[in-house]
Parts: structure tokens; sequence; C-alpha cells
């Protein structure tokens, strides 16, 4: 019997990466943007030892400063089971996935520069959907999610700090984000509540990028990437295996 198909509860962000230049600030600038402020923080993500929840495209994680979070795809693929979104569930392009399709490697997200993530911050919503991938009935003590990452048996899998410049362009954010393994990356972003909101954001996204003179491209590898590529090499190349990631040779999708 079919599932019902979930709405999504959280914010959808949309975001094309690019890479920073010396003169990135000087051309904000100039288009009129205002400098938001400068932060650093500390991220740590979390998953099971074998990777369950990443390869299902499912990011967790903890920023200092302002708690879990929980990055889901917008739309069903395929992992430790399908995201919470049901066999019969619609595809961007309008097609209708059933249980097979969602277990076939396909890419995490539609080729492109931009990518569109549900995200979660609601301790309900978070734990229900960790619970949902990785087919395990809640525990009504798992009330927060700290409690909740240790009956599931999450492991921390990656931390890093970032300085972060961010500024804004009309009603988009340009984040400039220097991480303490040395690497550089930007980030033009938006937040919408409905999925059909999606196309018209990923179209201004990619317009700011352009008028930016950057390349927002999916060839643009982000932080967290970059941080798999180095430091869990074999975490990296199964999600690159899965068409979680790409390869460094082909267009990048990441979650930070």
């Amino acid at each position: 019997m079919q599932e019902d198909v979930a709405e999504p509860t959280g914010s959808i962000e949309v975001e094309a990466k690019f890479m920073v230049g010396p003169g990135t600030e000087a051309r904000l600038v100039m288009l009129g943007a205002v400098l938001a402020g400068a932060v650093s923080f500390q991220d740590r993500y979390y998953d099971t030892p074998d990777g369950r929840l990443t390869l299902a495209d499912h990011w967790l994680r903890h920023r200092e400063g302002a708690g879990w979070e929980l990055k889901c795809p917008l739309w069903p693929v395929g992992g430790a089971r399908d995201p919470g979104y049901g066999p019969g569930a619609t595809s961007q392009d309008g097609s209708t996935r059933d249980a097979t399709s969602l277990n076939s490697g396909a890419p995490a997200q539609p080729p492109g520069s931009t990518t569109a993530y549900q995200e979660l911050t609601s301790p309900v919503a978070v734990v229900a959907q960790l619970c949902t991938i990785l087919a395990v009935a809640p525990d009504p003590g798992w009330a927060c999610i700290p409690v909740a990452v240790a009956g599931l048996g999450l492991e921390e899998f990656a931390a890093f700090r970032t300085q972060r410049r961010s500024y804004r362009l009309g009603g988009l954010r340009v984040d400039l984000d220097e991480a303490d393994f040395g690497y550089a990356v930007g980030e033009v972003e938006t937040a919408v509540t409905h999925p059909s909101e999606v196309p018209a954001a990923q179209e201004e996204v990619t317009r700011v990028g352009r008028e930016l003179g950057v390349e927002v491209t999916g060839s643009v590898m982000g932080k967290m990437s970059v941080y798999l590529q180095r430091y869990r090499p074999q975490h990296y190349e199964e999600l690159v295996q899965s068409r979680r990631l790409v390869s460094a040779k082909m267009p990048m999708r990441d979650r930070d």
C-alpha cells in the first residue's frame, strides 16, 4: 500500500557555492551588499558507524551557538531507507518514484549549480526523521537530540571551525567561509518555505552568482567534501560510490 507523502516541516535552504577571490568582497560592496557580521563557530557532524545517515543524504550537525540541525534531501533518495517521504513520492521532474528507484543510487540532488535541502531544527522533527531513516522506533525518553544521538549509537565523524563573513544582498545571503583546515569557499543562499518556491529561488541564487562574476557551478567543493576527502577518505569514497557526493573531477554536492 502506498504511503502518504509527507509535507516538509522545516525551511528549505537553496544555495550555490563559489570560489572566493581577492576581489570578491569589493564586488559585493559594489553590488550594494551590506556586511551583516563576522563570526567563528565549531561544527560537529554525527552518523552511525557505518554511515547510514550520510549515505541517505541526511546530515546531522551541532553548530556552536546555534544548536542542532538535520539537513534532509527535499526529494527522496536511496540510502538506509526512504527518507520519510514514502514510495510514490513525486520528484523534481514530476515523475513518480517507486521503492526500487529510491535505492538505485540516483544522485541526491538534481544536476545543476544549486542545491536544495530541508532544514529541521525542532527536536521532535529531528528525532522522528532520524528514527525513520534508521528504521528504529522512537524511545519516549528521546525528548532532546543529545539523548537520541546517544540512544541511536551516533558518533561524531567530522569537526572543524569556520571563520565566516556574511553579507546581505537583497533577499539573499552571501557567506565567505574559511575553515580551520585551510580551505575557503563562498555560498550564495536563500530560504523558502515550500518546494514550489525552489525553482525561482534557484534562478535568483544563480543570477547573483553571475553578477558577482564568480563561477557558481556544481564543481565547487564545499567544506565537508574537502574535509572528508582529506581526513576520512574511505567515508568520502563510499559517498562518491553511492552518488551522495561525486569525485573532485565531477560536480560536487555539500551539506555545510
